[in-house]
Protein backbone atom coordinates (compact mmCIF):
# COMPACT_ATOMS: atom_id res chain seq x y z
CA UNK A 1 0.00 0.00 0.00
CA UNK A 2 1.72 3.64 -0.87
CA UNK A 3 1.80 6.02 1.27
CA UNK A 4 -0.50 9.23 1.02
CA UNK A 5 1.77 11.40 2.60
CA UNK A 6 4.76 11.28 1.16
CA UNK A 7 7.33 13.76 1.45
CA UNK A 8 10.32 14.59 -1.01
CA UNK A 9 12.60 13.60 2.00
CA UNK A 10 12.33 9.65 2.35
CA UNK A 11 14.03 9.57 5.41
CA UNK A 12 11.39 11.09 7.08
CA UNK A 13 8.51 8.78 5.19
CA UNK A 14 9.07 6.54 8.37
CA UNK A 15 9.92 8.75 10.76
CA UNK A 16 8.07 7.40 14.39
CA UNK A 17 7.54 11.14 15.64
CA UNK A 18 5.95 12.44 12.43
CA UNK A 19 3.50 8.84 12.04
CA UNK A 20 2.54 9.42 15.79
CA UNK A 21 2.11 13.74 15.20
CA UNK A 22 0.18 13.14 11.69
CA UNK A 23 -1.89 10.20 13.07
CA UNK A 24 -2.90 11.70 16.46
CA UNK A 25 -3.82 14.87 14.46
CA UNK A 26 -6.07 13.09 11.60
CA UNK A 27 -8.01 11.12 14.73
CA UNK A 28 -8.54 14.53 16.51
CA UNK A 29 -9.62 15.64 13.59
CA UNK A 30 -12.31 12.51 12.82
CA UNK A 31 -13.43 12.60 16.36
CA UNK A 32 -14.28 16.91 16.41
CA UNK A 33 -15.93 15.88 13.00
CA UNK A 34 -18.09 12.94 14.53
CA UNK A 35 -18.73 15.03 17.62
CA UNK A 36 -19.69 18.03 15.65
CA UNK A 37 -22.05 15.04 13.54
CA UNK A 38 -23.64 14.34 16.98
CA UNK A 39 -24.48 17.80 17.76
CA UNK A 40 -21.95 17.65 20.56
CA UNK A 41 -19.65 20.60 19.77
CA UNK A 42 -19.29 21.43 23.72
CA UNK A 43 -17.24 17.87 24.38
CA UNK A 44 -13.32 18.41 23.57
CA UNK A 45 -11.68 15.33 21.80
CA UNK A 46 -9.27 15.49 24.19
CA UNK A 47 -11.18 14.76 26.64
CA UNK A 48 -12.64 11.20 24.78
CA UNK A 49 -9.76 8.81 26.63
CA UNK A 50 -10.24 9.84 29.93
CA UNK A 51 -14.58 9.51 29.06
CA UNK A 52 -14.25 6.37 27.42
CA UNK A 53 -11.78 4.96 30.16
CA UNK A 54 -14.33 5.52 33.29
CA UNK A 55 -16.34 3.47 31.00
CA UNK A 56 -19.94 1.68 32.08
CA UNK A 57 -18.33 -0.09 35.28
CA UNK A 58 -16.72 3.29 36.82
CA UNK A 59 -13.37 3.63 38.27
CA UNK A 60 -11.50 5.63 40.57
CA UNK A 61 -9.79 8.86 40.07
CA UNK A 62 -6.72 7.37 41.41
CA UNK A 63 -6.80 4.62 38.62
CA UNK A 64 -7.76 6.76 35.66
CA UNK A 65 -5.04 9.14 36.16
CA UNK A 66 -2.87 5.87 36.45
CA UNK A 67 -4.29 4.29 33.49
CA UNK A 68 -3.53 7.48 31.39
CA UNK A 69 -0.28 7.90 32.89
CA UNK A 70 -1.02 11.71 34.25
CA UNK A 71 -1.10 13.16 37.66
CA UNK A 72 -3.63 12.96 39.84
CA UNK A 73 -4.37 16.99 39.21
CA UNK A 74 -4.28 16.63 35.58
CA UNK A 75 -6.70 13.97 35.77
CA UNK A 76 -8.35 16.29 38.24
CA UNK A 77 -8.66 19.06 35.47
CA UNK A 78 -10.11 16.90 32.87
CA UNK A 79 -12.43 15.27 34.93
CA UNK A 80 -14.46 18.62 36.42
CA UNK A 81 -14.99 19.71 32.98
CA UNK A 82 -16.54 15.86 31.88
CA UNK A 83 -18.65 16.04 35.37
CA UNK A 84 -19.47 19.84 33.83
CA UNK A 85 -20.64 18.43 30.38
CA UNK A 86 -23.02 16.31 32.44
CA UNK A 87 -21.95 13.20 30.91
CA UNK A 88 -19.50 12.18 34.43
CA UNK A 89 -20.88 12.13 37.90
CA UNK A 90 -17.87 11.41 41.05
CA UNK A 91 -18.90 9.58 44.52
CA UNK A 92 -17.21 8.82 47.50
CA UNK A 93 -15.15 6.36 47.28
CA UNK A 94 -15.74 4.05 50.47
CA UNK A 95 -13.21 1.79 49.80
CA UNK A 96 -10.59 4.46 49.62
CA UNK A 97 -11.05 7.96 51.32
CA UNK A 98 -8.62 9.45 49.78
CA UNK A 99 -10.00 8.53 46.46
CA UNK A 100 -13.61 9.14 44.72
CA UNK A 101 -15.14 7.07 42.50
CA UNK A 102 -16.03 7.98 38.72
CA UNK A 103 -19.58 6.84 36.90
CA UNK A 104 -20.81 7.79 33.86
CA UNK A 105 -24.65 9.52 34.22
CA UNK A 106 -27.55 7.98 31.84
CA UNK A 107 -27.03 10.53 29.73
CA UNK A 108 -23.17 10.31 29.78
CA UNK A 109 -24.39 6.32 29.17
CA UNK A 110 -26.22 7.15 26.14
CA UNK A 111 -23.21 9.31 24.63
CA UNK A 112 -20.60 6.31 25.55
CA UNK A 113 -22.53 3.68 23.49
CA UNK A 114 -23.21 6.30 20.13
CA UNK A 115 -18.85 6.93 20.38
CA UNK A 116 -18.39 3.26 20.94
CA UNK A 117 -20.58 2.73 17.60
CA UNK A 118 -18.43 5.08 15.60
CA UNK A 119 -15.21 3.76 16.69
CA UNK A 120 -16.45 0.41 15.54
CA UNK A 121 -17.61 1.96 12.22
CA UNK A 122 -13.89 3.73 12.41
CA UNK A 123 -11.91 0.25 13.28
CA UNK A 124 -14.23 -1.49 10.08
CA UNK A 125 -13.25 1.26 7.69
CA UNK A 126 -9.15 0.56 8.68
CA UNK A 127 -9.97 -2.98 8.53
CA UNK A 128 -11.17 -2.74 5.11
CA UNK A 129 -8.19 -0.63 4.25
CA UNK A 130 -5.64 -2.58 5.47
CA UNK A 131 -6.61 -5.77 6.18
CA UNK A 132 -7.93 -7.18 9.53
CA UNK A 133 -4.76 -9.08 9.95
CA UNK A 134 -2.58 -5.98 9.61
CA UNK A 135 -4.59 -3.46 11.86
CA UNK A 136 -4.15 -6.02 14.45
CA UNK A 137 -0.62 -6.43 14.17
CA UNK A 138 -0.76 -2.56 14.41
CA UNK A 139 -2.76 -2.03 17.55
CA UNK A 140 -0.70 -5.44 19.19
CA UNK A 141 2.28 -3.55 18.09
CA UNK A 142 1.28 -0.36 19.60
CA UNK A 143 0.55 -1.66 23.36
CA UNK A 144 3.85 -3.68 22.93
CA UNK A 145 5.55 -0.58 22.26
CA UNK A 146 3.55 1.38 25.27
CA UNK A 147 4.43 -1.73 27.62
CA UNK A 148 7.86 -0.78 26.61
CA UNK A 149 8.37 2.81 27.74
CA UNK A 150 6.24 2.20 30.64
CA UNK A 151 8.91 -0.46 31.77
CA UNK A 152 11.37 2.01 30.69
CA UNK A 153 10.15 4.52 33.26
CA UNK A 154 9.75 2.03 36.42
CA UNK A 155 13.16 1.06 36.12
Amino acid sequence: MENRRETDRPDQERNIFRIFYVLKRALDDWGDHQLKLMGNPRFHITYMPFFMNIGLSGISNNELATLMGVTKQGASRIVKELIASGYVRSEKNDADARSYMLYLTIEGERFYNNINQIINLLEQDYTNDIGARNYNNTINGLLKLIAFHEDKVKK
